[in-house]
């Protein structure tokens, strides 16, 4: 590596001026976090979710955050919508003419028993925000990602490491991800896209489901986790950023935990026992 400052290069790793990152699901919680903190560091930022009050404000909020002033480019869209999916592909293009970093940080988390009558519908919804609707993504951007040697960055569950009861839907679509992560990891590497994964615990962010369930989870989380607390978005956030900077030059392929441990203490009936 003569010639070449390494520690300068380390020094700049979190300055992504000049880059474009698309976040999807980031009309709030973890998304907008993520998106947050890229235009923290300079990057032009693409957000899109289904509510469009919340894109408004954090585009406006990631317009404050921005050392150059840029507001987020907000892209309202449904994900199981092959047109919306397409739709947010060419504003993204026709903005900016480039995309560096795409994380598919979108999902739905819907409860059912393999064996309830309405588990295929589940299903099916669970694999179309979560599992295909990033691959159509990951498919549509794949010649810009070439061109930047950009990053792509898919938010996973530790749900997946254990069986977990009427979460069959939104543990298969994780699962599907996590095994996209690493084949695509492959397949993309001779082209310098690195694509990896977080794999998230519990984090303190909105109400997921539209019952007491969510706060069950969260109520109980701390004493499974070894580190004692729930995670902050921000946390999530810093760990994406990290994957799609120069410090993880030589990672792809990858599942970062960050989950506070609490992998290690969850079993069957964690989510909904």
């Amino acid at each position: 590596m003569s010639g070449k400052d390494i520690y300068s290069e380390v020094r700049n790793s979190r300055d992504f001026t000049g880059k474009v990152v698309l976040v999807t699901g980031s009309a709030g919680g973890i998304g907008e976090q993520i998106a947050k903190l890229y235009s923290a560091l300079g990057a032009g930022v693409v957000i899109t979710g289904r509510r469009a009050d919340g894109l408004k404000r954090v585009a406006q909020e990631c317009q404050q955050l921005s050392p150059t002033n840029l507001k987020a480019i907000e892209i309202p869209a449904d994900l199981t919508n092959d047109d919306d999916l397409h739709r947010v592909f060419n504003e993204t293009i026709k903005t900016f003419k480039r995309l560096d970093v795409l994380v598919n940080n979108a999902g739905v988390y819907l409860k059912a028993n393999g064996t309830d009558d309405n588990f295929l519908d589940i299903l099916d919804k669970s694999l179309k925000v979560d599992l295909k609707a990033s691959l159509t993504l990951i498919r549509l951007f794949q010649p810009y990602l070439k061109q930047t040697k950009g990053n792509i960055v898919n938010i996973t569950s530790v749900v997946t490491e254990r069986p977990s009861k009427s979460f069959l839907g939104y543990q298969l679509a994780k699962q599907g991800l996590e095994m996209a992560t690493t084949t695509l990891a492959l397949e993309l590497a001779p082209h310098g896209i690195r694509v990896n994964s977080v794999s998230i615990g519990v984090v303190r962010s909105y109400p997921l489901w539209p019952d007491a369930d969510v706060e069950k989870v969260t109520a109980k989380s701390p004493a499974m986790t070894p580190l004692g607390r729930n995670g902050e978005p921000i946390e999530v956030a810093k760990a994406v950023v990290f994957l799609s900077s120069s410090d993880a030059s030589f990672i792809t392929g990858h599942k970062l935990e960050v989950d506070g441990g609490i992998k290690y203490n969850i079993g069957s009936d964690y989510m909904f026992g």
